[in-house]
């Protein structure tokens, strides 16, 4: 017996899930109509075919139909079907497409070689009368009607994005892109789209594929979307609902990045695509180019497509950030309940990110029925940012009420003094400032050898894939800054909170009375770049790369089951993935440059003369510093000897985990003349390790851990053609997202003075998912489409990121002093909960209303797209409390309203987000931390001078919204970002 199966748990699990599958089968309710004569079996042959447009473009996801029978195949990417089992002799085939007629084709079906049939659709667009019309290029139009025959065609729930004919998608990455769907939130970094969280799921419960085969992000399983420029995609697919053939880990839904093939294309395809714009918030410039070439040789056997793309954007922000607290120091009646901020910063940012990626497949098709491609595919994500960090330690100093007499100290907390938590006086106060130069890089590589092969009623898949993603810090240096001691050589500031779009700070300088109390001298409006002490500089070399391989097999057997045409897929999938992180951290400090005869230097040694690029009414002035200024000083005491490594920072964050998958599913698709039915179950096998150092009483020690289990994920899927535009769908499925790489490291690390340890935790267990989904689809005339679906999932042992009460071990005590009571600062499961709700999706081009209406022909290219997703989530934290879902929206809309005629469109989209728990607190009266709601207002012009020429014009975030994070109460911003108006302008190349 095999292991995993001599544990009791796993073989029930696994008897439960092929009962499902059994029941699921036999409840196939024999359809008499489709039962085999008594006299033996049909004669049966196959039907292949290409379905193209009146221009010769190949439509994907076109539906083909044996008239009278339950055989039905989709295109693929070159438009080509296959059907199977086709009874011999005359048939009659129809061919539906959103926005064409509905074409019809009779074919002769033989038993020995497969009929070839090739099919161009008509669009439905009609003058009044009754004449074809064909208005130019129309992008939207182009890429809605592709989305929603995918959507239709499938069979399960998905939602769909599709580049127009121009191979052109609306946003510069994927996230921005997928934004716009129903369900789909997004968490933003420097006001850019990063994070995709799928109908109120944590983002870590999306996957994200290239081609069908999970490929592991930079981030680890949180994925990072803003590292694909949405360049590389002829379509990306969101699948909501799990299927067997989906890997277990798939919780929320899966983003399947489908790149192009140069089959996609009749011919040779070149395109070239040139932009430049600027963002109005400090006038930083911003670029885009891309392109591919594609063509085939050898008599159209083989085909050869390469392509690149480069973005970037020169930005900077505006921002302050706060840290409330109850303060220790306020021992006044009523200071258990006033909240005082701690801490004011601002972080000033001078950013210049870009996304360049390379991609080339090569494709072998020797004749319809085989093909074998290699794909490759490098995308990078650079953040290159300088930072000037001004932080006003207003607790620095402070005294406890009870054990000071007024005036004679800062004034924190201290009501006494007329202060309030949100405006007031403080004396002497310490400013921390750090200047950073950071260069980031998270990439992605991703290889894959892929074939297909279809032999008569059997078709195989097969994929290979390498993937490398790195996560790369490459900071020229980092520093950090102080105030002397001193009260007198520090300011007096005076600040007001009350704004919570605006935290407001004043300087002036501090005299020290003769009685010993302080108050406020001159306006002191300048932080001067000789005032600060100097700390430390640091160069922090980090690399985390995940190797990850896969190997895949799906095979399918096309068969009649209990008289209905069915398809039988069966296969297995392994995955192996390691991950490591190494760091090392060079540091300069005041100590080394003493031992090596050099003086500290003060920030005027890097400080430039450029004026402040921002809008945010500071209160103070300050000068910037040069990257290249900083380096060199760094550079210069490295040469003399003066810098050290680090002590202790490698052992504590190094670590190296292992995650091996065994995979193996059986599914089955059940066709009926109203619709069809997707059953199957799915088995995973998971092996983690985890290696790491532990800090002990005898010094640093290896720690390797290792686990193992078993997981079984049943699902069924229901789709019943109501009539020929309507759909229902009716779902049930299961998965598990198991604890990333670095939260499962059994390393630990440790702060005395903040007395807290730090770590990951080995023993968390996945979070589990059963879901439900319903869903109603109308394909409405005219291109019009509406739904309204609901889901619910309930879910077992959520993971948190916490700061549990103990550490509870003494394995990190040493030097006398004992660790075991130190806060503990992990991930761990808390209890069960849910996620549930409703969403609607309506678009509809208002030609067919406007024509009916007699208005002139300029009118009728008006047209509307709006989504909208009510959710609720409820979930129980470690602590017992009961929280919302973080990341879990209740609310998200999206609007746009669109323009297209004669060559020109325009479309103007709006998105809402309303505020959401990002992550919990302590519990007490401060509150949980949220981020606000969010806004985006986006316009997005073209202009078709011909096939070939196109000009646009991008302009995003025209309502200037900020990125705003509080706790507890809106009124307690924690942090407040303001990024700007940015636009771009080009053409695109078509030929």
């Amino acid at each position: 017996m095999p292991v995993f199966l001599s544990n009791p748990k796993n073989r029930l699990r696994l008897r439960a899930a092929l009962i499902a599958v059994a029941v699921s089968s036999v409840s196939l309710a024999p359809s008499p109509g489709y039962a085999q004569s008594e006299a033996g079996p049909r004669a049966e042959g196959r039907v292949s075919g290409v379905v193209v447009n009146a221009s010769g473009d190949f439509l994907r996801g076109a539906e083909v139909r044996v008239e009278g029978s339950d055989i039905v195949g989709v295109t693929d990417g070159d438009g080509r079907f296959t059907l199977q089992r086709v009874p011999a002799g005359t048939q009659q085939l129809s061919i539906s497409y959103i926005g064409f007629e509905t074409g019809h084709e009779t074919v002769e079906v033989g038993t020995s070689a497969a009929a070839e049939v090739k099919v161009a659709l008509r669009p439905r667009t009609t003058d009044t009368a009754g004449d074809i019309v064909v208005s130019r290029s129309r992008p939207i139009a182009e890429s809605e009607e592709a989305a929603l025959q995918l959507k239709r065609a499938s069979t399960s729930l998905v939602d769909v994005i599709a580049a127009d004919s121009a191979g052109r998608f609306p946003d510069q990455n994927i996230a921005a892109a997928v934004s716009r769907l129903p369900g789909v939130s997004v968490g933003r970094d420097q006001g850019q789209e990063r994070y995709i969280s799928l109908r109120g799921s944590p983002a870590s419960w999306t996957t994200m594929a290239f081609d069908g085969v999970n490929v592991i992000s930079p981030a680890g399983r949180e994925t990072r979307f803003d590292t694909i420029p949405s360049s590389i995609a002829s379509q990306t697919v969101i699948r909501k609902a799990v299927t067997a053939d989906m890997p277990g880990e798939t919780v929320a839904g899966n983003i399947n990045i489908v790149t192009r093939s140069p089959f996609d294309y009749p011919g040779l395809k070149a395109s070239l695509d040139g932009g430049y714009g600027y963002n109005d918030l400090g006038q930083g410039k911003q670029y885009n180019v891309s392109g591919f070439l594609s063509g085939r040789f050898a008599n159209d056997t083989i085909g050869v497509l390469v392509g690149g793309s480069r973005y970037e954007r020169d930005m900077v922000t505006d921002n302050f950030e706060n840290s409330w607290e109850i303060a220790p120091e306020d021992q006044e009646p009523g200071g258990q309940n006033r909240i005082w901020n701690a801490k004011a910063q601002n972080k000033l940012y001078r950013l210049k990110r870009s996304n360049t990626s390379f991609s080339g497949r090569v494709e072998w098709r020797p004749d319809s029925d085989n093909k074998v491609f290699f794909s490759s595919i490098y995308s990078q994500f650079r953040d290159d940012e300088l930072r000037n960090a001004w932080v006003f330690d207003l607790d620095q100093d402070a005294k406890k009420t009870s054990s000071s007499k007024v005036g004679t100290t800062t004034g924190y907390a201290d009501i006494r003094t007329g202060n309030t938590p949100m405006r007031g006086t403080l004396y002497g106060a310490e400013i921390e400032s750090t200047l950073n130069s950071n260069s980031s890089r998270q990439s992605i590589f991703t290889n894959t050898l892929a074939g297909e092969h279809e032999m008569d009623t059997w078709k195989i898949k097969w994929r290979l894939n390498y993937t490398r993603a790195d996560d790369r810090s490459k900071p020229p240096f980092q520093s950090s800054w102080s105030s002397p001691t001193d009260f007198t050589k520090r300011p007096t500031l005076v600040y007001d909170f009350t704004d919570p779009n605006l935290s407001r700070v004043q300087l002036f300088n501090t005299v020290r009375n003769a009685n010993g109390t302080y108050s406020a001298g001159a306006a002191r409006p300048y932080i001067s770049p000789t005032e600060l002490q100097f700390l430390s500089m640091t160069r922090n070399r980090q690399l985390d790369r995940t190797n990850a391989y896969t190997g895949k097999l799906d095979i399918e057997h096309s068969l009649e089951l209990f008289g209905a045409n069915t398809v039988f897929q069966f296969g297995g999938e392994y995955d192996k993935r390691t991950k490591t992180s190494r760091r090392t951290v060079l540091e300069v400090t005041p100590a080394t440059l003493a031992a090596a005869g050099l003086a500290s230097p003060t920030q005027g040694d890097i400080s430039i003369d450029t004026p402040y690029k921002g809008k945010l009414p500071l209160g103070y002035g300050f000068k910037y510093f040069s990257s290249g200024l900083g380096t060199a000083l760094f550079d210069k005491y490295v040469a003399a000897g003066a810098a050290q490594i680090q002590k202790d920072t490698s052992q504590k964050n190094d670590y190296r985990v292992t995650e091996e998958v065994i995979a193996g599913y059986a599914m089955g698709t059940t066709y009926f003349d109203w619709g069809n039915i997707v059953y199957g179950a799915r088995i995973e096998r998971i092996k983690n390790t985890g290696s790491a150092l532990s800090m002990t009483n005898s010094g640093w020690m290896p720690t390797v851990v290792s686990n193992s289990f078993v997981s079984v994920y049943p699902s069924i899927h229901v789709n019943w053609d109501i009539n020929r535009n309507m759909k229902l769908r009716l779902s049930g499925n299961t998965g598990a997202a198991r604890p990333d790489y670095d939260q499962m490291r059994p390393n630990f690390s440790y702060n005395d003075t903040d007395q807290i340890v730090s770590g990951g935790n080995p023993k968390a267990k996945p979070e589990r998912a059963k879901g439900v989904d319903l869903y109603f689809e109308w394909y409405m005339p005219s291109r019009g489409f509406f739904s309204v679906g609901g889901y619910y999932k309930d879910l077992k042992d959520i993971l948190y990121d916490v700061e549990l009460t103990q550490f509870g071990s003494d394995v990190l005590n040493s030097g006398g002093i004992d660790r075991s009571d130190y806060r503990y600062s992990t991930i761990a499961n808390g209890g069960g909960g849910h996620i549930k709700g409703i969403e609607f999706a309506f678009s509809q081009p208002l030609e067919g209303l406007a024509r009916s209406a007699g208005l002139p022909d300029w009118a009728q290219g008006f047209g509307i797209q709006t989504n909208l997703t009510l959710n609720d989530s409820k979930a129980t934290t470690p602590d017992g409390r009961t929280t919302d879902l973080p990341g879990a929206s209740p609310l998200i809309y999206n609007i746009s309203g669109y323009y297209e005629r004669y060559g020109f469109s325009a479309r103007v989209s709006y998105q809402w987000q309303k505020a959401y728990l990002d992550a919990i607190g302590s519990g007490d009266i401060i509150g949980d931390t949220y981020w606000a709601n969010v806004a985006r207002l986006d316009l997005s012009l073209r202009y078709s001078i011909n096939d070939n020429i196109q000009l646009y014009l991008d302009a995003n975030n025209l309502t200037n919204e900020a990125g705003i994070r509080y706790q507890g109460s809106y009124s307690r911003p924690i942090e407040h970002e303001l990024f700007g108006r940015r636009y771009l302008a080009g053409v695109r190349l078509n030929f």
